[in-house]
């Protein structure tokens, strides 16, 4: 009986590792001087409120990012900071967003 849950208890931690690496990010440094400029659209949602999404323009690329990512990436500039950004490409469906690194 021992043997069989431990079987069990091996085979499932087995699968879940095995599933888990397949996901993985992959996560680039930006290079800061390679931001071309940040875009923002403004929108209407299906209920009718205004929606602000931010785009970094970089290496010709629209690629999303939050508000937070473009408030501190501003902050440095305006400061003439270093700001470390990185882009995170999802293997699974290879979309890409830029986040604080």
């Amino acid at each position: 009986m021992k043997k069989i849950i431990l079987t069990l208890v091996l085979a499932v931690a087995t699968i879940s590792a095995y599933a888990a690496d397949e996901v993985k990010n992959d996560t680039i440094p930006v290079n800061n001087s390679e931001i071309v400029k940040i875009v923002e659209d403004e929108s209407v949602n299906s209920k009718g409120n205004k929606v602000t999404k931010f785009y970094f323009l970089y290496a010709g690329e629209l690629i999303p990012a939050s508000r937070h990512v473009v408030e501190s990436y501003n902050l440095c500039k305006k400061h003439e900071a270093k700001c470390r950004l990185a882009v995170v490409v999802n293997k699974k469906n290879n979309r890409k967003r830029i986040i604080l690194n």
